[in-house]
């Protein structure tokens, strides 16, 4: 017995060198991009990796829309290059600009976690190359790696729930800390069923 441990051991070790699984460089190139993008940054190398498996690369020309709103919601997106600008018609203006972003910006994430439909238009300023990563993709990783999808789900968790305390920070600051929590409150009453899907 003490013989074919230490055998089985060595044998296991040669298996794992042998059938390791080589990551390509498109591969580890996408997972460095991923973790430059602060929401993500946290997220272990396997987690990392898994999602750049199955990442898409796309490419818009300036003035090219990635989605409009009132779409639904499929995933995220991370700017890899160029800038992209969100817009609303809910603004004073016909198409306000909400913000515009750069190089590993994200938007996007809370479609991921929900059937939402989409709150901004998003619109390449210049030509723009982006990653996508959508719903279908998060359970495909969940499925074949139900740790790496976990870290995802959390990391995407993590950074909404930092812009809700963010929401109600600025929200106290423009009207009153109490407006500001009652509303967090009433908010916190609603059902899945009953969120809007759109403004």
């Amino acid at each position: 017995m003490s013989v074919f441990r230490p055998l089985l051991r060595a044998g296991t070790r040669l298996y794992r060198r042998l059938f390791r699984r080589r990551l390509d460089s498109h591969t580890r190139e996408v997972s460095e991009r991923l973790q430059s993008v602060s929401a993500l940054s946290h997220l272990s190398s396997g987690a990392l990796y898994a999602m750049a498996g199955v990442a898409h690369r796309r490419t818009y020309r300036r003035g090219e829309s990635l989605y409009h709103e009132g779409d639904p919601g499929l995933g995220l997106y991370v700017v890899e290059s160029g800038r992209v600008r969100l817009l609303t018609d809910q603004g004073p203006d016909r198409a306000s600009e909400l913000r515009v972003l750069d190089a590993d910006g994200m938007i996007g994430g809370l479609s991921l976690l929900g059937d939402v439909r989409r709150l901004e238009t998003a619109e390449a300023v210049t030509d723009a190359q982006v990653l996508g990563f959508f719903r279908p993709d998060l359970k495909n990783v969940m499925r074949r790696d139900p740790k790496a999808g976990a870290e995802i789900v959390t990391a995407l968790a993590r950074n909404l729930a930092a812009q809700h305390v963010e929401l109600v920070r600025r929200y106290a600051e423009q009207h009153d800390a109490f407006a500001a929590l009652q509303s967090y409150a009433q908010a916190a009453e609603v059902e899945e069923a009953d969120v809007p899907t759109e403004l």
